[in-house]
């Protein structure tokens, strides 16, 4: 069944600047982190890679966590694992309980944050909870033996419907930033799996800050794993600056516009996703206003 066929050329660099040298010679070859998508899809092997496979897992550069007093930087290479064990006293609790989602705990020792970003065509957990964050992405283009960087803001990193959009050179995504500097109420929800029931799974996160039960700086993302990835300015805008509680009303017309901004702009999206999606966008108001009654 395998006769002719050929393992590709792996590619082991130690360093960005091996990476480099790398990229400009052989400028088709695929990336390799942690591996866990590729290998979850029924044709990863056996398959002709031009060009062959650059391994990233010798990278010690793109390993490192690092913080201070206004953000922690996390190297592409670090293992969904690893941030948990070693962020607990530093993330946001938003971005410890996406992390727990990101499939089982032997599969997380494997699931490279970098990874987890760079998926082409389907968003994971990751993604959602980094643009509410304000998060941003160290891209390194390689290009005719030049090489420039970018800093990047997550929310950025895809088009609406969730496309990775690093462009067509080669590109290499770093190292993530995140403020330490983010809002009192965080929520994350994930429904279904993104990856096992992709065209049921609703993922949405949020994050306010709340004084003297006003809302200000309100960040909403809610994705759906292959047919869109949105962002509601408008909506942030409606809630920055509400005072608490939110009348049922408001919260329930509130809800419906955010059906109406999705259904415009994302047609492929089930009736079934819109209603879960409008559901756990009005459990987080309603949640709001619960706390904000018992205070």
């Amino acid at each position: 069944m395998y006769e002719g066929i050929r393992s590709p050329v792996i590619h082991t660099p130690k360093t960005l600047g091996e990476f480099a040298a790398i990229a400009a010679r052989y400028p088709q070859a695929r990336i390799w982190a942690g591996g866990t998508y590729l290998m979850s899809q029924k044709d990863y092997y056996p398959s002709e890679v031009k060009d062959g496979i650059i391994d990233l897992g010798l990278v010690d550069e793109l390993k490192k966590i690092t913080r201070n007093d206004r953000f922690v930087e996390i190297g592409a290479m670090v293992t969904a694992s690893q941030l948990l064990y070693a962020g607990r006293l530093v993330l946001p609790p938003i971005l410890q309980e996406t992390l727990k989602t990101l499939a089982s705990r032997i599969v997380r020792r494997q699931v490279t944050i970098g990874g987890s970003l760079c998926v082409p065509d389907v968003r994971l957990p990751l993604s959602t909870t980094l643009a509410v964050l304000d998060a941003m992405a160290e891209v390194k283009y390689y290009q005719n033996g030049k090489i420039s960087t970018h800093w990047i803001p997550i929310a950025k990193l895809y088009d609406k419907d969730g496309k990775l959009l690093l462009g067509a050179q080669k590109a290499l995504l770093t190292r993530i930033r995140i403020g330490l500097d983010y809002g009192d109420y965080q929520k994350f929800i994930m429904v279904e799996d993104p990856i096992r029931t992709t065209e049921e799974c609703v993922i949405v996160a949020f994050q306010a800050t709340r004084a003297q039960n006003t809302l200000t700086k309100v960040q909403f993302c809610i994705t759906f794993p292959t047919k869109a990835y949105h962002i509601s300015k408008d909506l942030e805008s409606k809630l920055s600056g509400q005072t608490l509680p939110i009348h049922p009303e408001r919260v329930n017309t509130l809800s419906y516009e955010l059906v109406t901004e999705l259904t415009k702009m994302h047609s492929a999206i089930s009736d079934l996703q819109l209603e879960r999606g409008r559901r756990i966008f009005e459990s987080f108001l309603h949640e709001l206003n619960a706390q904000s009654l018992s205070s």
